[in-house]
């Protein structure tokens, strides 16, 4: 076979395989005709010039999987690939974006955290939805410090309903606020107490993990900046938290009511359908685990060093 019919064969395939086109855009920007593009990439597999292989990694994916679903009675569990140089949000993002945008479905009401991983998650999903009759709301208040306004939890509940064409709502209080008194007048506001409603009748709950090795992170010191929420770490065996609401490795949850603390507590939560939890990383393999170890989620999205890390601390 003549050379140049070979580099032509090896450059279509270029474009299909590596740079993503369809046969469609490969035969407009060559001027060849779509069916010759079919035939050309088909000899170029004949000839060897394109080797099609699966990852043989995904067959331990499944392993852990079925590890986590069946230690932690989970529904499901969703490992992403993570290079271990370079834990990239992004990736997790997009694979769990397209996890929800399969699995949410119509006339639904579905209640998020707030935090770095879930805006990427949101970030990520197709920005056209046919779904409707869905509304999104917070299920905790909003930061004490200048949080960046792509993690509050309002604006993640806009830009998700904006993404699944929905309805949203929003809280309009602190997290944690300074009294019992002052907890109370704002639980009591009626604008407050429809989005406490909704949290009555959630279908899915979206939440982040916090984690005890993550107090000195921008983010987490603006959300809980002026309070002493950090000292629950430091005074108790606390490992994580979900929704400000902290437990230890083993699943308790910890009491935290002197922070006064405006979110929806774990034991409601629990009762939530379709709980999904998403995070990752080495520093929250232990609070990972310990929100297994509560039995809330009922779906955990995380990588798979994580996912190895949250099983070599079972063995």
């Amino acid at each position: 076979m003549e050379n140049n019919l070979i580099n032509q064969l090896i450059f279509i395939a270029k474009l299909y395989y590596i740079d993503g086109l369809t046969q469609s855009e490969i035969a407009e920007k060559v001027h060849i005709h779509r069916s010759q593009i079919s035939r050309m990439l088909k000899e170029a597999r004949k000839l060897g010039l394109v080797k099609i292989s699966v990852n043989s990694g995904l067959e331990d994916f499944s392993n852990l999987q079925n590890f986590l679903i069946e230690k932690f009675k989970l529904k499901e569990a969703l490992i992403v690939p993570e290079n271990i140089n370079d834990l990239n949000l992004k990736t997790l993002g997009s694979f769990a974006a397209n996890y929800l945008s399969q699995t949410i479905t119509n006339n639904s009401v579905i209640g998020i955290s707030w935090g770095r991983t879930l805006a990427h998650v949101f970030q990520a999903m197709p920005a056209k939805s046919e779904k409707h009759g869905i509304i999104v709301t917070p299920l905790i208040g909003g930061p004490a410090g200048r949080l960046k306004n792509d993690y509050q939890s309002n604006r993640l509940a806009f830009l998700l309903s904006e993404k699944l064409n929905a309805k949203s709502e929003s809280l309009n209080c602190p997290a944690i606020v300074s009294s019992q008194n002052l907890q109370e007048e704002l639980i009591s506001n009626p604008n407050n107490q429809a989005v406490f409603n909704l949290w009555q009748n959630l279908d899915y709950a979206i939440v982040g993990i916090g984690s005890n090795l993550i107090i000195d992170m921008e983010q987490w010191q603006e959300f809980y900046k002026n309070s002493n929420f950090a000292s629950i770490f430091s005074e108790t065996n606390a490992v994580g938290d979900i929704l400000s609401q902290p437990y230890s490795e083993e699943g308790k949850i910890i009491n935290s009511s002197k922070y006064h603390i405006i979110s929806m507590n774990l034991d409601s939560l629990k009762k939530v359908p379709v709980v999904i939890g998403i995070a990752c990383g080495r520093n929250k393999i232990k609070s990972i685990l310990g929100a297994l170890n509560t039995h809330i989620l009922d779906v955990l999205i995380t990588t798979d060093i994580t996912a190895l890390g949250i099983k070599d601390l079972c063995l």
